[in-house]
């Protein structure tokens, strides 16, 4: 993806944190560990491993964050940020017991999720 106006060439490869295989679906379960309000160690030790495995660890810890446009953003770079930043939000939400979804849920962020978890 390339943005010639600006001089900058923004371009995902198989080693790109942005990089998202066909396989990684949005329902996709990356731990069969559910956190449940009492278990955050164990749960919390699990998908910060499941997300380092697909690369996408910074999403959540602060390494990679939302490009924002009105500083000399990249257009291709944000959109394939919103698109990771969902499927990794929906990751996490498919691994949190539902009764808690109500403190969650409309977080827009996967580290916001995060954080409030």
């Amino acid at each position: 993806m390339e943005d010639e106006s600006k001089g900058y060439e923004f371009v995902i490869d198989s080693c790109s944190r942005y990089f998202l295989p066909p396989s990684y679906a949005f329902g996709a379960i990356i731990s069969t560990i559910h956190f449940d309000g009492k278990n955050f160690d164990i749960w919390e030790k699990v998908v910060i491993t499941a997300l380092t495995a697909q690369n996408k660890i910074a999403f959540i810890d602060r390494t990679i964050t939302n490009p924002n446009m009105k500083k000399g953003g990249n257009q291709a770079q944000m959109n394939a940020w919103i698109i990771v930043n969902s499927k990794i939000t929906s990751w996490i939400l498919n691994v949190v017991e539902p009764r808690l979804y109500a403190s969650i849920a409309y977080a827009v962020f996967a580290q916001a999720i995060w954080e409030n978890i």
